[in-house]
């Protein structure tokens, strides 16, 4: 009969085996994420929701230049001399067009300009072997290599096998892609990064290493002391799951 260490050996090598043969980077999507970054969405693309906050400047309505103002729940904004205007789902050059119609009635050569000041209702989702996982806000130029540059990839991160989901409508993921972080931060070539999408997922691997440690983890975790079983979420290379514990 083999004994105990022989056979936890052979298991660990496998794993390791596992881990260093896994999927390969694929571009087969790729000509759906790589595009010609976009210099100015905000004023002709990004439709503006609750609750992301705008800026108006004019030069000759002086009631309404410099006020900011976030988007309410109900999709208005309220301003002076304008009074209540309908704002989400509109560009801040609609909007835009919108109240300089209004102030039009007060002033004969009004002007409005509109920005976007805080995007807070579309997101993009880093998650996996990063220093800062969760929800970044979406403003319409985020791009894979900015993202990640922010979420900074840690230690136990295999960044040359980054991928890149797309989700539909309904939640189902209609695309995927994997991206060479490594291989654009080590040689300066970002042609290679891809624009992305509101609601698009980054997530970041753990390395061969790391991959086998937590393999490891999860084999022993049924013989763990009880002790070591905490009720509530426990991170699993950044993915929480619930562990609960036995009366």
């Amino acid at each position: 009969m083999m004994s105990t260490a022989p056979r936890t050996i052979t298991l660990l090598a496998a794993i390791g085996l596992l881990a260093l043969t896994g999927c390969q980077p694929t571009y087969t999507d790729y000509g759906d994420f790589v595009q010609t970054p976009k210099p100015l969405v905000t004023a002709t693309e990004y439709r503006m929701a609750p609750p992301d906050s705008i800026h108006i400047g004019s030069k000759r309505v002086r009631e309404i230049d410099g006020v900011t103002q976030q988007i309410r729940p109900d999709g208005m904004v309220s301003l002076p001399l304008v009074g209540e205007v309908f704002a989400a789902g509109k560009t801040p050059m609609e909007l835009a067009d919108e109240i300089e119609a209004h102030a039009q009635l007060y002033y004969e050569d009004a002007d409005v300009a509109v920005r976007v000041v805080d995007y807070q209702s579309k997101k993009i989702y880093v998650f996996g072997e990063v220093g800062r996982s969760g929800p970044y806000s979406y403003d319409g130029t985020n791009t894979v290599f900015r993202t990640l540059a922010l979420a900074q990839p840690n230690r136990l991160a295999n960044p040359s096998k980054v991928q890149i989901l797309r989700p539909n409508p309904d939640g189902t993921f209609r695309r995927k892609m994997t991206i060479d972080f490594d291989k654009m931060v080590k040689s300066g070539d970002t042609s290679l990064d891809a624009v992305l999408e509101e609601n698009d997922v980054i997530y970041v691997p753990p390395n061969a290493l790391a991959s086998i440690g937590l393999a490891c983890r999860q084999l022993l975790l049924p013989i763990l002391p009880m002790s070591e079983v905490v009720n509530g979420p426990v991170s699993m290379h950044n993915d929480l799951q619930s562990v609960q514990s036995t009366p």
